[in-house]
């Protein structure tokens, strides 16, 4: 499995909040072609592949929608 993916995820989330509240969507581009770059050696595998792209999906998602209602509120 996936080392440092508790880690990763918790600032994963951090940037994702604090750029939303920033407005600097680049910073979403920035950090989802760092952690592809970062990861892609360990995505040989199916399982791994897969758990990666749902985690990365729904944690930022996640975030996004915990920044928006930080924003809105």
């Amino acid at each position: 499995m996936l080392r440092g993916g508790t880690t990763i995820g918790f600032l994963e989330r951090v940037i994702v909040v604090a750029a939303v509240l920033i407005g600097r969507w680049e910073l979403l581009a920035a950090l989802i072609a760092v952690k592809g770059l970062g990861r892609f050696r360990d995505l040989d595998a199916g399982a791994a592949t897969e758990r990666f792209i749902i985690g990365t999906l729904v944690s930022l998602i996640w975030a996004g929608a915990a920044g928006g209602v930080i924003a809105l509120g």
